[in-house]
């Protein structure tokens, strides 16, 4: 018959000499799981909105498909050649 039991501890009560007294009422062929878990928090964004703010920025600015023997390097000096700014 296996044994269940919860710990609820805070993070500064997790000490090696509390792990020395839980490893004191084991057996050699104990499995011991330790889950960790946290309080949820709120998130920093709303997902709805950034979906928005994606498509928006999706339609003001379409993909473009460009040959794939483009000279990139090129392009780049177009876009910072002196007559461009």
């Amino acid at each position: 018959m296996a044994m269940e039991t919860t710990f609820v501890l805070k993070r500064e009560e997790l000490t090696a000499e509390w792990l020395e007294q839980l490893k004191e009422h084991l057996t050699e062929d104990s499995v011991i799981t330790i889950t960790a878990t946290s309080p949820e928090k709120e998130s920093r964004y709303n997902p709805q909105e950034v979906l928005a703010h994606l498509d928006e920025t999706r339609r003001m600015h379409p993909p473009k498909r460009i040959p794939a023997d483009i000279d990139i390097n090129k392009v780049i000096d177009e876009m910072y050649w002196e007559g461009n700014h």
